[in-house]
């Protein structure tokens, strides 16, 4: 397995770089493409999301959260998480009263995450580019 820090925190985001590495069977460069994917659909999906929450659609929130939480689900746990499961509950009881506090919550947490990500896949992509 390639040399790879021990655990990092980037604001209020752990990612735990040896857990994620072991879950992709050491591939680091692995590792770098899907940070940069995430990167890149990261907006796309919250787009989504936003606009579910927007027109009240629950059904819709419900897919857009499940499928932001898979996507996040592959860098380990976290707050972003937590949210994601909040309002996949808010949606499969049809109350969508707070979904609006939980989305505000989310984007701060987000934002952290993103920029963690990003430093995973730079240091990533610079440690399968050494080979």
């Amino acid at each position: 397995m390639p040399e790879t820090s021990s655990t990092r925190e980037d604001a209020a985001v752990r990612l735990d770089e040896a857990e994620i590495l072991a879950r992709l069977d050491g591939d680091c460069q692995l590792l770098a493409e899907l940070c940069d994917m995430l990167l890149v659909e990261l907006p796309r999906m919250m787009n989504t999301l936003i606009e579910a929450i927007r027109i009240e659609d629950a059904n819709a929130v419900h897919r857009a959260a499940h499928r932001l939480k898979g996507s996040l689900s592959v860098f380990g746990e976290g707050a972003h998480i937590e949210d994601c499961v909040s309002l996949e509950e808010m949606a499969m009881k049809q109350d969508l009263a707070r979904a609006p506090e939980v989305l505000s919550s989310m984007q701060g947490h987000l934002e952290e995450f993103r920029v963690a990500v990003a430093s995973l896949g730079k240091e990533c992509h610079a440690r399968a580019d050494r080979r």
